[in-house]
């Protein structure tokens, strides 16, 4: 929660807005449910899909949701393994944090009724092996105010920045707008940027494993994506960086809740359906049999380029489109190795660390202080099951053993007590698929509505109206798209908010 603010800090909230903004007008005159029952494809079970199949099928739509894998949930999907031994689990793509300015998220947890797995770290932390570590709870959350309580923790000096006069160019951090931040800054990476200004070694640390947790190496980063994710994260809301987690594995908390909710409104849910591409049916479409008066794509952005291109109709109908969703690409690869150790950790420590890599590990995850199915293992065992998290592969990493390696020689280094410790189990993915935010990427994203009728588009790889990031941004773009299904229709829709639009230094 934020601090109980003072004078300066409610100036400085009062200019932005406050924290949380509903950006567009809801009519409730209008009527809620179609009285003709219209049909929706939804392609891709993640956020993205889930989010605008459980809105539209609320409103008496039929909605049918195709996800290519065996679950739903996409990068928060949660799968059954089972070892040699019999031991069953689930795993998961990774940890993820709910932080609290994701508002249209964590409407989208209410409607299915699982917020209330929601549980607050301790504290965000940065661990490094040079400059020591670096904790978040007790910094000042009020914009502007946070960044001088940085400097009073510690987090780097101010004299130093005070010196250096390509210090002020730091100022673009608060002075996000969008059209003007992305014109200056999108074409130049966030490591050019830092080599300009100067960035002290603490800083840089910082803002380096921020630059990571978008699944992008600093060097590949887009400036105006950094300035937009502190902007959303950090510099527009009083809310702070102590975040949420869900306390359990996904399946538990997210997608039995999500399913349940969808199947008590009719919605079909057909897992293991790839779709390969869509086919145009009058002003609707075929899709995997039927048909369908709208389709909402929310697909990740391999799976989107490839059904657009196969999909003859997106080409005819707006080729600007067409030519958007055809340069998706992915960012770097991305590791998880999951660790079922026999045994704990001395040190309490907490169950999230961010890590100043040495070559790979950007993170470390101490399920079994986190999840409960890993605490009754660790329990039972006396045990520890560990995370841990490459978010950006570097190209000069072979293969994934390599991966592997480097992953447990910097566990060791940080963790050196875990180094004798025997690893039970282990679940090792390297993956191809997140969104890519490297520089002059975002002029070439699809908006949600890319001017071809009744399709409409959703993901966190979408270019939004509004500042947000990761599963956020994936929650809006659906909002967005079956509010405009909506719309389509005459009926009321749904309240979208976001953060303050605008920096603090930028002009109204």
């Amino acid at each position: 929660m934020n601090e109980r603010r003072g004078l300066l800090a409610n100036i400085i909230m009062n200019r932005l807005g406050g924290n949380r903004l509903q950006v567009n007008t809801v009519d409730p005159n209008l009527p809620r449910n179609t009285a003709e029952r219209r049909s929706v494809a939804v392609l891709g079970g993640g956020i993205a899909g889930l989010a605008a199949a459980a809105l539209l099928s609320e409103r008496n739509f039929q909605v049918t949701v195709y996800e290519k894998n065996d679950y739903l949930g996409g990068k928060i999907g949660s799968w059954p393994v089972r070892f040699q031994d019999g031991f069953q689990t689930q795993v998961e793509h990774g940890f993820h944090a709910f932080f609290r300015q994701y508002y249209n998220l964590r409407e989208l947890l209410k409607r299915i009724g699982a917020e209330r797995y929601l549980i607050p770290i301790e504290d965000y932390l940065i661990s490094t092996l040079e400059h020591g570590n670096y904790g978040f709870r007790g910094i000042k959350t009020t914009p502007a105010l946070n960044m001088l309580s940085m400097a009073k923790h510690k987090v780097y000096k101010l004299t130093d920045m005070m010196k250096n006069p390509e210090s002020r160019r730091l100022l673009a951090f608060l002075q996000f707008d969008a059209d003007k931040t992305f014109e200056q800054f999108d074409e130049l990476s966030f490591r050019q940027f830092a080599e300009q200004v100067g960035l002290p070694p603490q800083m840089m640390v910082i803002f380096s494993t921020f630059t990571r947790a978008f699944f992008a190496e600093s060097h590949l980063m887009s400036m105006a994506e950094m300035i937009k994710s502190f902007h959303f994260y950090f510099l527009s809301n009083d809310l702070g960086l102590i975040y949420d987690v869900l306390r359990d594995d996904f399946q538990t908390t997210f997608l039995d809740p999500a399913r349940a909710h969808l199947e008590r409104h009719g919605a079909r849910i057909r897992t293991g359906r790839a779709i390969r591409a869509l086919k145009r049916l009058g002003r609707g479409f075929a899709v995997g049999g039927d048909t369908f008066d709208y389709a909402v794509l929310a697909t990740d952005v391999v799976g989107t380029k490839a059904i657009s291109d196969a999909s003859e109709f997106v080409r005819r109908e707006n080729p600007r489109s067409f030519a958007e969703l055809s340069g998706l690409k992915p960012s770097q690869p991305y590791s998880v190795l999951r660790l079922w150790l026999d045994r704990g950790l001395k040190q309490k420590l907490p169950f999230f660390i961010f890590t100043d890599r040495v070559k790979l590990l950007d993170s470390i995850s101490l399920y079994h202080n986190l999840e409960d199915a890993s605490a009754a293992w660790a329990e039972q065992t006396g045990g520890a099951v560990v995370e841990l998290h490459s978010y950006a592969v570097p190209d000069d990493v072979p293969d994934k053993s390599a991966v592997r390696q480097h992953l447990l020689e910097e566990l060791y280094a940080y963790l050196p007590e875990l180094k004798e410790a025997k690893i039970l189990y282990e679940y090792h993915q390297l993956r191809d698929d997140f969104t890519c935010f490297h520089t002059g990427q975002y002029r070439r994203r699809p908006v949600f509505d890319p001017g071809i009728d009744h399709l409409y588009l959703a993901g966190d790889w979408v270019k939004l109206p509004y500042p947000a990031m990761l599963m956020e941004a994936a929650s809006t773009s659906a909002l967005l798209s079956a509010n405009a299904i909506l719309e389509k229709e005459g009926l009321q829709t749904e309240p979208v908010y976001s953060v303050p639009l605008k920096g603090l230094f930028a002009k109204r």
